[in-house]
């Protein structure tokens, strides 16, 4: 069998560097998925979350130029894969070796399937000792979530009220603030992850070491 041609060889050769501009119609005010959706088109250069959109996907057959994704347009991202063991509980298995930002107070240490449901618990509560985020709760398919469970370092157990596989995927697997990891040793240093000098993820960029503008102004750490 002959290797499939990827679709984007009929673009013409790349053309590397350049300049991206992103327009935000949000008020960049807040760095903490804990809170209200904002930032959605900048948490993921420093936040990650278990799937993403498959970009070796040909735009001819979905362009991705609208918020809902089937799920079979996702693809494992900080998960390798996942299934579902019956209808309302998925199971999530975590790729090895992936770690968060060399940055005090996290310190590079690997990412695993208790910052997964440290994640969850924080934005929910699911019976645990953390303030659930009043935004979060606002969302009804999360009503349904009963627990997130760590049953070894990298498998995270979701288990759902309501056995609806293709509404957890969809829940779970969205392109959303809600879908993106903070550290937990960051939220016990600072109480929150507002300031965007406490903005520590498992991502390709890192806060500390650019400069962040807004409005024409600047604020820059060295």
């Amino acid at each position: 069998m002959k290797n499939k041609i990827p679709w984007w060889n009929k673009l013409g050769k790349p053309q590397y560097g350049g300049e991206m501009v992103l327009r935000i119609d949000r008020n960049l005010s807040n760095f903490d998925p804990y809170y209200e959706a904002v930032l959605t088109q900048i948490f993921w250069t420093w936040m990650e979350s278990l799937a993403k959109d498959d970009w070796t996907l040909d735009p001819a057959t979905f362009d991705y130029k609208i918020l809902f994704r089937h799920n079979q347009y996702r693809k494992g991202y900080l998960a390798e894969n996942w299934k579902f063991t019956n209808p309302s509980t998925f199971v999530v298995h975590l790729r090895k070796g992936i770690h968060w930002q060399d940055v005090p107070p996290v310190n590079g240490r690997e990412f695993t399937a208790y910052d997964v449901a440290y994640h969850y618990h924080r934005l929910w509560g699911l019976g645990s000792d953390l303030t659930p985020s009043p935004d979060h709760a606002k969302v009804p398919a999360y009503r349904n979530l009963l627990s997130v469970t760590a049953t070894d370092r990298y498998t995270a157990v979701f288990k759902w009220k309501t056995p609806n596989p293709e509404l957890i995927m969809m829940s779970l697997l969205a392109p959303n603030p809600a879908q993106v990891f903070e550290a937990r040793e960051a939220v016990e240093e600072w109480g929150d992850l507002s300031d965007w000098h406490h903005a520590i993820g498992t991502g390709p960029f890192i806060f500390e070491r650019f400069c962040f503008r807004q409005f024409g102004n600047s604020d820059q750490e060295s």
